[in-house]
C-alpha cells in the first residue's frame, strides 16, 4: 500500500469549496450517486471545519457502519479502519491536506462476522477562496475479490518461481554431474588409450626383438640343415628348403605386425611410417594403398604422429574388412592454413546408420579430438567412404 499524495498543480487544479459542495438535491448529482451505488462505490465528504464525514449508504455498508445518520465524526470514521492500517490512512489524509493534494490508499476492515475486507479509498482536498483547505472528498470501493485474486496469482507466481528455481538448481546440479562424468570418462578413455598403446608397443617390440630374432635363428639353422642334406644328396633337402621359405614368410609377416603395433619414427617421420604401413597392409590384404603426404606436412610431436598413424591404420582396416575395398588413398596435406587428413576407398561404404557402438569409429573420433582435430565419416552405398580429420590449428605440423 503506497501513498500517492501529490500537490495540486496546473494539470490538476484544486477544487474550490463552491465547486465541491455536496448538493443532494441536484438531479445530476443524484443520478451520479445512483450510478456509483450500483457500481458498489461509496462516496464521502469530510468537512474540515466541523470534522464531520458525510458518507453514502454504500460507504456505510462497505465499512459495516450503522446507517442511522448521514454524518459521523472523523474519529468514528477512523475507528472503522483496521487498527493495523489506521495510522497509515490518517497520515495519508494529513499529508494530502498539507499539500492541498490527493491520495490513494488501501486498508483493511474487519467486519462484524470476523471477515477481513480490503478497501481502496481515494480523495482530493478542496480549498476555499482564501486558499485554506475546507473539505476532503472522495470515493471508496471493496477490492477484496481483486486482492484475493492478486494474492492467489502472486502465490501461484511465487510457487512457480520456487519450482522453476528448484528445477533450475536440479538441472545445474545434473549438468555439473554430467560434466564431471564426462571428465572422468575422458580421463578413463585417455588412460585406456595410453595402456592400449603401451601394450601394443610392448607386444610389437617383443615381436620384433624376440620372435623375429628367434625366427631368424631358426631360418639360419634350417639353411645349415639344407646345405648338409644337399651335400649328401638326400631328397629331404628340398623339404628343408620349403620349410625355410615358410619360415621366411612368417618372419616377414611378424616384422610387418611388429611395425603395425610399434611404428618406428625414422628419418622420414610420419610420412615414412604411413608409407611403410601402406606397403604392409597392401601386401597383407592384396589391396592397392597409396599415400600422398607432401614434404611440407611434417611433425615432431610424437603424440600427434602416433594418433594420426593409428587413425589411418584403423581406417584402412575398416575399409578392407567392412567396406571390402580394393583401392585406398591416404592424403595428408595443407588446405587454407589447415592440415587435412583423408582416407578414401572404393568399397561398399557404410550402412545409412553406422554402428556408433563399434569401437573403431569411437576410437578414431577420440584420437582425433585428443590432438585437436575434428572427425567425420561420409559414405554412400556402393560408392566407398571417406574418413576426414581436420586440424584447425596446425601448430603441431612443421612447414
Amino acid at each position: 500500500m503506497t501513498s500517492q499524495n501529490k500537490k495540486a498543480g496546473p494539470q490538476r487544479p484544486v477544487l474550490k469549496a463552491s465547486q465541491a459542495g455536496v448538493a443532494y438535491g441536484d438531479e445530476k448529482y443524484r443520478q451520479m450517486h445512483l450510478a456509483l451505488e450500483a457500481a458498489d462505490i461509496g462516496i464521502w465528504d469530510w468537512d474540515l471545519q466541523s470534522n464531520r464525514v458525510v458518507m453514502s449508504d454504500m460507504m456505510k455498508r462497505l465499512l459495516d457502519i450503522d446507517s442511522g445518520s448521514a454524518a459521523s465524526s472523523y474519529k468514528n470514521f477512523l475507528r472503522a479502519i483496521h487498527p493495523g492500517d489506521r495510522r497509515q490512512i490518517a497520515a495519508a489524509l494529513r499529508e494530502a491536506i498539507r499539500l492541498h493534494g490527493s491520495f490513494d490508499e488501501e486498508f483493511r476492515r474487519e467486519k462484524k462476522d470476523g471477515s477481513i475486507h480490503w478497501l481502496r479509498i481515494r480523495g482530493r482536498v478542496s480549498v476555499g477562496s482564501g486558499g485554506e483547505p475546507e473539505r476532503v472528498m472522495g470515493s471508496i470501493h471493496d477490492k477484496t475479490e481483486r486482492k484475493m485474486a492478486y494474492d492467489l496469482l502472486e502465490s501461484a507466481r511465487s510457487e512457480l518461481e520456487a519450482k522453476v528455481g528448484e528445477r533450475t538448481r536440479e538441472l545445474l546440479d545434473a549438468n555439473e554431474n554430467l560434466r564431471r562424468e564426462i571428465a572422468i570418462k575422458n580421463r578413463l578413455q585417455k588412460q585406456i588409450m595410453e595402456i592400449s598403446e603401451k601394450e601394443q608397443r610392448r607386444i610389437g617390440q617383443d615381436l620384433h626383438d624376440s620372435l623375429s630374432q628367434q625366427l631368424g635363428g631358426i631360418i639360419f639353422m634350417g639353411q645349415v640343415l639344407y646345405e648338409k642334406l644337399k651335400r649328401i644328396n638326400l631328397d629331404e633337402a628340398q623339404d628343408a628348403r620349403k620349410l625355410i621359405g615358410h619360415l621366411q614368410n612368417a618372419l616377414t609377416h611378424t616384422r610387418d605386425l611388429a611395425k603395425g603395433l610399434y611404428p618406428t619414427l625414422g628419418e622420414g617421420g610420419l610420412a615414412s611410417s604411413l608409407n611403410e604401413l601402406a606397403v604392409a597392409i597392401g601386401e597383407l590384404f592384396s589391396v592397392a594403398v597409396t599415400v600422398d603426404c607432401p614434404d611440407v606436412v611434417m611433425t615432431t610431436d610424437e603424440e600427434v604422429t602416433i594418433h594420426v598413424y593409428r587413425i589411418v591404420q584403423e581406417a584402412l582396416n575398416n575399409a578392407i574388412r567392412h567396406g571390402k575395398a580394393t583401392r585406398i588413398a591416404v592424403r595428408l596435406a595443407r588446405q587454407r592454413g589447415r592440415v587435412v587428413l583423408t582416407i578414401s576407398d572404393n568399397g561398399v561404404g557404410f550402412p545409412e546408420k553406422p554402428n556408433r557402438k563399434g569401437m573403431g569409429l569411437n576410437i578414431m573420433e577420440y584420437r582425433a579430438a585428443s590432438i585437436g582435430a575434428s572427425f567425420a565419416v561420409s559414405s554412400q552405398r556402393n560408392s566407398g567412404s571417406v574418413v576426414t580429420c581436420v586440424f584447425d590449428r596446425a601448430g603441431a605440423f612443421e612447414r
